[in-house]
């Protein structure tokens, strides 16, 4: 069936010049914007005119051109997003799908992501004191205890629910030796260092900074 066209190749090569979106073509030619079918026929003339329209953003604020550059001249996904001038990276979903659609390589981009270095610090004593508490949540978890935190500060660290009744638990670390022997102060850091009241701690869980079971070890 035979287009029936309001509008000439001249005018659409004039709309589409001008133009940010398909929508914006159609309007420009006193169509209306919505109407799917008019937008298959504009477009489908406008590839047989072999007319450019990669400068089209539609309601994004970067255009296909802008995409291919930005793939060409990064290296990672996150680098691409923000030379398009999208807040903290995000979208980058988006983005690839926009680059299958366009036919963009983006193998290096793709080789970047596999090639980098997971972390690979090890276990240090001088951490020990900020994941002690950690250790021990995990430690109860393990045993089949169910661990929740305070909301606020107490003198206990943490709960651990065992059949329906709580234990308070102290946590304490340690990398101090005396002999073979670890020691640890039962007492609070404040600058008082005041002892913990019976009613106030159900249990202390102490990590030394060698083997906590065969949980963890430290070098």
């Amino acid at each position: 069936m035979a287009d029936r066209r309001t509008y000439d190749d001249e005018a659409l090569a004039s709309a589409v010049l001008a133009a940010h979106s398909w929508r914006g073509v159609l309007r420009s030619l006193g169509l209306r914007a919505t109407s799917a079918g008019a937008m298959r026929c504009a477009r489908r003339h406008a590839d047989r005119l072999d007319l450019d329209y990669s400068h089209f953003t539609g309601q994004r604020r970067w255009s296909d051109q802008a995409l291919r550059d930005a793939i060409t001249r990064c290296v990672k996904w996150a680098e691409v997003a923000e030379a398009l001038g999208l807040a903290g990276g995000a979208n980058t979903s988006t983005l690839k799908g926009h680059a299958l659609r366009l036919g963009i390589d983006t193998r290096h981009l793709d080789r970047y992501r596999h090639q980098e270095p997971a972390t690979t610090d090890a276990p240090n004593r001088r951490n020990l004191s900020r994941a002690g508490t950690m250790l021990a949540a995990a430690w109860f978890e393990l045993a089949g205890s169910s661990v929740s935190w305070p909301l606020e500060p107490t003198r206990y660290d943490l709960l651990a629910w065992h059949g329906g009744r709580p234990q308070r638990i102290q946590v304490k670390t340690t990398t101090r030796r005396v002999g073979s022997s670890h020691v640890v102060s039962i007492s609070d850091s404040g600058s008082t260092r005041s002892a913990y009241d019976p009613d106030e701690i159900d249990q202390f869980f102490v990590v030394d900074g060698v083997v906590l079971g065969d949980f963890l070890c430290f070098d």
